[in-house]
């Protein structure tokens, strides 16, 4: 547990606002509040916080705040923030401590909205209230100006012009990878695979089974492809700047959703199982960036792009405005 600190780069010294991200640590939830405050124009801190018990398990449904002693990753001497944006269970009980703070949490809370000024709840969850906004998908770091900077960091003209981006997850509580993922790919792909004008960038995740992961590793093992597991620099940004073509297994919401933030041609690899929830998601993606089922076949076509991120921050930045504050 801890804080890292991030000012920006324009207006921070003539802007006191003081801006907390509060989460539990996962790379996906924090990541979904950094691109949010990330548009937001505010210096930051990131507080990574851990609960003692009892409070860890009964918190906020039992309990909605947790006394300080039960709180790791805050230090309660530093002055209170202004806007709290906070996400992850064991983060709300943390948020709601600081009761003059502006406290906006991302993703569905489940318990009453009015504990909070606004909330981010993706389409899918369902999740209504009048401070409720309710974005198509995640918000994600990935967008044009990240995606420029970051294929400037790897240099992948060895591969042929044409490159698709495969992104794996694996087993989840709502999907499983199936035993025989890889042929089932590799069935689907052999044809381009084979040939010369395709290039592959290929990336497991700590959720791919491992027996799974070592199949596709040697699957793709050839000149024109490159693979990632795990070891060096991540070149998971660099892939979506570089793709023509976006394969993400279902079971992500967040790899949906920085694909669909490309603006490129995305196709869902099925897994086994799912919930209504994630088919809502499939839906939405469907209609706002045709995302459909991969049949074997990569069609060309265009879309604009997801901005979540943006679109949450400036609701955000309305919002708060109406205190009588400005960002």
């Amino acid at each position: 547990m801890g804080t890292s600190t991030k000012k920006m780069n324009n207006n921070y010294k003539n802007n006191p606002i003081n801006c907390w991200i509060i989460t539990e640590g996962m790379a996906g939830t924090e990541n979904q509040c950094l691109a949010i405050v990330e548009n937001m124009d505010v210096s930051y801190s990131v507080k990574r916080i851990a609960l003692q018990q009892p409070f860890r398990a009964v918190c906020p449904f039992l309990f909605k705040t947790a006394p300080r002693w039960a709180i790791k990753g805050i230090d309660f001497n530093e002055a209170e923030p202004d806007i709290i944006i906070a996400s992850g269970r064991k983060a709300i009980p943390v948020a709601l401590r600081y009761k003059d703070a502006f406290k906006v949490f991302i993703q569905n809370p489940k318990i009453d909205t009015n504990y909070f000024d606004l909330i981010a709840s993706p389409e899918h969850d369902k999740l209504k209230g009048n401070n409720v906004l309710t974005p198509i998908a995640a918000p994600t770091l990935v967008n044009p100006e990240m995606l420029k900077k970051t294929a400037q960091h790897f240099n992948f003209s060895y591969l042929p012009n044409t490159k698709i981006a495969i992104l794996v997850g694996g087993n989840s509580k709502t999907h499983t990878m199936p035993h025989d993922f890889a042929d089932q790919l590799m069935r689907q792909i052999n044809p381009f695979l084979q040939s010369d004008d395709y290039g592959f960038m290929v990336t497991v995740s700590r959720r791919t089974p491992p027996l799974i992961a070592n199949e596709l590793k040697t699957m793709f093992n050839n000149d024109n492809c490159v693979f990632y597991n795990g070891e060096g620099e991540n070149p998971y940004h660099a892939y979506l700047a570089h793709a023509d073509y976006i394969l993400v297994t279902e079971d992500s919401t967040s790899m949906l959703s920085d694909a669909c933030s490309t603006g490129k041609p995305t196709f869902r690899l099925i897994l086994k199982g799912g919930s209504a929830k994630f088919t809502r998601l499939y839906t939405a993606l469907k209609n706002r960036c045709g995302v459909k089922v991969f049949d074997g076949e990569f069609n060309n076509y265009n879309y604009k792009p997801l901005n979540d991120a943006k679109v949450i921050a400036d609701e955000i930045k309305k919002a708060f405005a109406k205190k009588g504050q400005t960002l």
